[in-house]
């Protein structure tokens, strides 16, 4: 009967190690997943006195995945700034579309055409045919200043969308992974491990790891956590959960703050979800980064100083009925500074081209030296004269467009290094965890042989048997 036994447990361990060998093939292109191995060891021996321990067979004592804690680690600290930089280049891409420089759509073009018609005119100052083109070309360039302000804040909005949408994608993993964290936790009470809930787990946690930077730990006692920014996301099944909401309902867009539910702010080193922050708030104030926010202020800060440089002037001459110059610019909204959104030719100026103060002195209708003067506002080293952008108009544009550049190009760079060591990072992860249909195939003819041998020794065992009790004594009856 032992031997019977002996070969009755190498068919089984062959069989089980085809089912573990079966289900690794199956799951081959299954997201995820770790390869499993079936570890087999031999039974315990049979003593014989006077010969010794007789081997008395083999068995699958557990089934394991074949994993790396150390590479899952550098993965999810990898991760969070490869998502993080991702989010930016494509944003800080969709600004550069958006301001559309070097094209026939941009800000210099419209500046050249503006500029172009004061030259025409300052060389038939009383003549209306002059004088058209001078507010066509004026309302040109305050619609794209505005359109340009109106995308950036449409921009905005859409981030802040993107960003609500990713704190309810991380509570949604948090309540996941808890769900998941009991299941293991019950299963592996016997001290076995439940591998395919482990890679279910530890792929929501390469999830988790773009959005935000993670640490996991887990105890001797089996609980599992993670953690965000020093603060518990996921303790066992215990969820702690985010919340981005405004300060006030009625204001959906401002004062906007990343909390836990018990109202302590959220710190974050990195991930997808502080990209977006960034790009939504930062103004680049004090060292912050350059957002959307950076580029509506200077916007701002371009149309407001671009209108009040050109009406000082303007108001220094005198229109064809010889009344002093108004505002050439003013907001379209009553009671409003002029800014990004709200800059417009005046309305005098929409309704009667005559008003377009292009004389210096008072009744000269052939006067152009007050539009000469205007025109020369361009070659102005002192138009602008804040700390970051100083110089021309094109100076001051030239500067906004090298900071997107350098922004931009550092993203880029950014991404691609984070790209080329996650990469790195997942052939590490998947020569090691990955399932080789090689080796699964060889795995597969090995243990088939294995258990076609151990069916050949229970023919063999029961031949002996047969002819040790059914033939032997014969002789003589």
């Amino acid at each position: 009967m032992y031997g019977f036994n002996t070969a009755v447990s190498g068919l089984l361990a062959s069989q089980r190690a085809l089912y573990v060998t079966n289900h690794n093939i199956s799951n081959m292109n299954t997201d995820g997943y770790s390869r499993q191995i079936a570890l087999q060891r031999a039974t315990n021996p049979m003593s014989l006195p006077g010969i010794g321990y007789l081997g008395t067979g083999t068995e699958i004592y557990d089934i394991v995945r074949v994993r790396d804690s150390y590479v899952d680690f550098k993965y999810w600290n990898e991760s969070a700034p490869k998502g993080e930089w991702e989010v930016k280049r494509t944003s800080l891409l969709e600004i550069e579309k958006l301001l559309g420089e070097p094209s026939d759509n941009s800000f210099r073009k419209y500046m050249d055409d503006f500029f172009s018609s004061l030259d025409e005119l300052s060389k038939n100052p009383s003549d209306y045919a002059f004088r058209q083109p001078v507010k066509e070309s004026a309302l040109s360039l305050t619609k794209h200043i505005n359109e340009t302000a109106k995308r950036l804040e449409n921009m905005r909005k859409e981030t802040i969308f993107s960003i609500d949408t990713k704190v309810k994608q991380i509570n949604d993993i948090a309540d996941q992974i808890g769900n998941l964290n009991k299941q293991i936790y019950v299963l592996e009470l016997d001290g076995k491990s439940a591998n395919d809930l482990r890679d279910k787990r530890e792929l929501l946690v390469d999830e988790l790891s773009k959005i935000v930077n993670v640490r996991v730990d887990e105890s001797k006692d089996g609980k599992y956590r993670v953690n965000v920014g020093g603060i518990t996301l996921v303790d066992h099944n215990y969820t702690n959960k985010m919340e981005y909401k405004p300060e006030n309902p009625a204001y959906p867009y401002e004062n906007r703050e990343l909390k836990w539910a018990d109202g302590n702010k959220v710190t974050l080193q990195s991930g997808e979800l502080k990209g977006l922050i960034e790009l939504v708030e930062g103004d680049g104030e004090n060292g912050s980064y350059r957002g959307i926010p950076f580029y509506q202020k200077k916007l701002d800060e371009f149309a407001s100083g671009f209108a009040g440089k050109i009406n000082e002037q303007h108001g220094k001459g005198y229109d064809l009925e010889g009344n002093k110059g108004k505002e050439f610019f003013s907001s379209s909204e009553v009671g409003k500074e002029i800014n990004a959104l709200t800059i417009s030719v005046s309305q005098a100026i929409l309704e009667d081209v005559g008003k377009i103060a292009a004389a210096g002195t008072k009744g000269g209708v052939e006067d152009n030296t007050n539009i000469l003067a205007m025109l020369a506002l361009r070659e102005n080293k002192e138009f602008f004269t804040g700390v970051m952008s100083k110089g021309t108009p094109d100076d001051f544009i030239k500067s906004m467009l090298s900071n997107l550049a350098v922004d931009s190009m550092q993203a880029q760079r950014m991404d691609s290094t984070q790209n080329l060591i996650i990469k790195n990072i997942e052939k590490r992860r998947q020569s090691e965890s990955g399932v080789s249909q090689d080796e699964e195939m060889t795995n597969l003819v090995k243990f088939q042989h294995s258990y076609t041998a151990s069916a050949r020794m229970i023919t063999t065992l029961d031949q002996i048997l047969d002819v040790t009790i059914n033939r032997l004594g014969l002789v003589g009856r």
